[in-house]
C-alpha cells in the first residue's frame, strides 16, 4: 500500500496496534504485530501457556462520529483470545482496555437476528467506564479477572 493510498482510519488502527504492541513489551509480554489484513487478530502474545495468544486491537478518536456513537464495535464471528480496544480522545492521554474475548463477547450489546450485521456487537463507554468492565483498563498484564491479584500460576 502506497504512502498516499493511506487512509487516516488506517493509519489510526495502526497506531492502535502499535500502541498495544509496546504496552504489552513493557508488561513484560512477548508480543508481534500480524501483517496487515491478517484475518481475526492483529497480534500473537506468548503468554507462557504453550499457545500463543490471538488479541485484536480495536482504535478509536474523539471525533464528530463518537458524540453520537460512544461504542466500540467488533465482530463476534472473528474469535480471538483478548480484544484491546484504545481510545484517543481530542486532549489527555490515551486510554485503553485488554479483555479477554469471551467477556467482551458476555458484555456487548446483542443485535437481533433480523438485522443485516447481526454478528456485530458493540461495548458501550459506560459499560467500560463503569462497572466490571472498568477493571479491564490498562490490563496489559493479561489479567482475566482484574478484581483478583495475580499469581504466577493465573497469569496469562
Amino acid at each position: 500500500m502506497s504512502f498516499q493510498n493511506r487512509t487516516p482510519g488506517k493509519l489510526v488502527g495502526d497506531a492502535g496496534e502499535h500502541y498495544a504492541l509496546s504496552q504489552l513489551s513493557f508488561a513484560g509480554k512477548y508480543a508481534a504485530k500480524m501483517p496487515d489484513n491478517w484475518e481475526a487478530y492483529d497480534l500473537v502474545v506468548e503468554a507462557g501457556i504453550g499457545t500463543p495468544l490471538k488479541v485484536s486491537v480495536k482504535t478509536r478518536t474523539q471525533s464528530d462520529g463518537w458524540k453520537s456513537s460512544k461504542w466500540f464495535n467488533f465482530d463476534d464471528r472473528k474469535e480471538c483470545d483478548w480484544i484491546v480496544l484504545v481510545f484517543k480522545p481530542n486532549e489527555g492521554a490515551l486510554r485503553s482496555w485488554a479483555i479477554p474475548f469471551a467477556t467482551a463477547k458476555a458484555n456487548a450489546s446483542v443485535f437481533g437476528p433480523n438485522r443485516k450485521d447481526a454478528w456485530s456487537r458493540d461495548l458501550s463507554w459506560k459499560k467500560l467506564t463503569s462497572g466490571r468492565l472498568a477493571g479491564f483498563e490498562n490490563n496489559w498484564t493479561l489479567n482475566a479477572d482484574p478484581n483478583t491479584p495475580l499469581s504466577p500460576r493465573t497469569e496469562a
